[in-house]
């Protein structure tokens, strides 16, 4: 490769960087402000919420008390969510008595498409056990501090939150997480 085409190579994938940087800084800035103060902690009861599945059911955390949750937040647009889904689809499988997984995506939040577009979308794949709450005003996207995707979020029988973590983890490490939890 020439010396040129390496310099043009790099400068357009820093403007590309910097671009996503700044529409993820534009998108959030005042919203993250507005509820920062309200954002889970760790160790701390998590607000109730109550969403519309993509099945159509409503889904209520306090329906699962007594239950371990596993809320994974994910966008369509997200490669590595993507790549995920197969797992996350055979987790809320074998998910019996001591624990759920959930989902969740925010339509027209932070890139994610319209939500009668992402239902559509979503209808084209073939996941039968993934129950995918939709969060349109992005409200619970901010109450858990999600800033990229996928963010998990480990919830206990208490429903006290004992985590949150971005970025990928794999079906074994997700599992380890939901078997020291009480």
């Amino acid at each position: 490769m020439k010396t040129w085409q390496a310099t043009v190579l790099v400068c357009a994938s820093l403007v590309c960087l910097s671009a996503c940087n700044n529409q993820t800084t534009s998108e959030n800035g005042d919203k993250q402000a507005q509820v920062s103060s309200q954002t889970a902690k760790k160790g701390e009861e998590v607000p109730n919420f109550e969403l519309t599945g993509v099945d159509g059911k409503t889904y209520r955390l306090s329906d699962y008390k007594g239950k371990k949750v596993y809320l994974k937040f994910w966008a369509s647009w997200c490669s590595i969510c993507l790549a995920s889904l197969p797992d996350t689809d055979q987790l809320a499988k074998e998910a019996g008595d001591d624990f759920v997984i959930l989902t969740v995506v925010s339509p027209g939040q932070k890139g994610e498409q319209a939500e009668g577009d992402f239902q559509k979308w979503y209808q084209g794949l073939d996941y039968k056990n993934l129950p995918v709450l939709l969060d349109s005003s992005g409200k619970l996207l901010a109450s858990y501090g999600v800033r990229s995707y996928p963010t998990q979020a480990f919830i206990d029988k208490e429903g006290k939150l004992v985590k949150t973590q971005p970025g990928f983890m794999d079906k074994e490490t997700i599992l380890e997480n939901l078997k020291t939890m009480n």
